[in-house]
């Protein structure tokens, strides 16, 4: 194998791969339900083959995604399930030396995830090949899941036909997380550190923290981290003078 295949190789990702995505350690939301459930579904019954997730950073687009492909690979070992990121798409079908072997790992997928969508916009070469292996993997009755920060129909520099079939399956969109399950990550989180933050911590840094999902787990990170090395339980003036808060 030459070294540009062994890269290709390496940008698509084989399940399963870190066991903390998983189903049973997302956090729903009423935002992120129907999204929940139609990725379950879709490795269920696969009552229909493609789903297309959308949402800003942070709620949890990736998470369900490697959901989907640990289950798959933890459930269905005959299913072959692959991940890839919209950049490396980009970089790896625009590239003569891997182009090759890294559709053909594709092409043989029971399950294609596909990330960060956006990020093949304004390549038109890319988007022919991405439509190639759409149709290709749909004549095969393979199932199909792209997430993007967007809907469809707002991506821009996406050719019509692709956009098409985009909208042909499940689109469910992650809604900004509310303050009943900012809550139930910053405890969950909590307790995957064993640090117990109080209730009344919560709440104070319900309205100071940015409400995406690595922010929130930045946040509890360095309070774990600062309270270890200063030896503290976590009091409200120890939060705010880690993280730099006033009021």
């Amino acid at each position: 194998m030459s070294e540009k295949q062994h890269q290709a190789r390496q940008l698509v990702l084989n399940f399963p791969i870190q066991p903390k995505y998983d189903f049973s350690g997302f956090v729903v939301s009423e935002g992120s339900r129907f999204a929940f459930s139609m990725a379950q579904r879709i490795c269920a019954d696969r009552s229909f083959n493609m789903l297309y997730l959308s949402g800003g950073k942070g709620l949890g687009k990736t998470h369900l995604l490697m959901s989907i492909g640990n289950y798959i690979a933890g459930n269905f070992p005959d299913q072959k399930v692959l991940y890839l990121d919209g950049g490396n798409f980009v970089e790896t079908m625009q590239d003569t030396d891997s182009v090759e072997h890294a559709l053909e790992q594709i092409l043989d997928a029971d399950y294609f995830l596909l990330d960060n969508i956006e990020r093949i916009s304004g390549h038109a070469s890319v988007q022919e090949k991405l439509y190639l292996v759409y149709n290709s993997l749909m004549e095969k009755k393979k199932a199909l899941v792209f997430a993007g920060n967007r809907p469809p129909d707002h991506l821009p520099d996406i050719a019509d036909y692709l956009i098409s079939r985009f909208q042909w399956g499940v689109m469910a969109r992650l809604k900004p997380i509310d303050d009943t399950t900012t809550a139930k990550i910053i405890k969950k989180l909590g307790r995957d550190l064993e640090l117990e933050i109080p209730d009344a911590i919560i709440t104070y840094l319900l309205n100071r923290i940015p409400r995406d999902f690595q922010s929130i787990q930045n946040t509890v990170s360095r309070i774990n981290r600062e309270s270890y090395v200063q030896k503290k339980k976590i009091t409200l003036p120890l939060v705010k003078g880690i993280l730099n808060l006033a009021g």
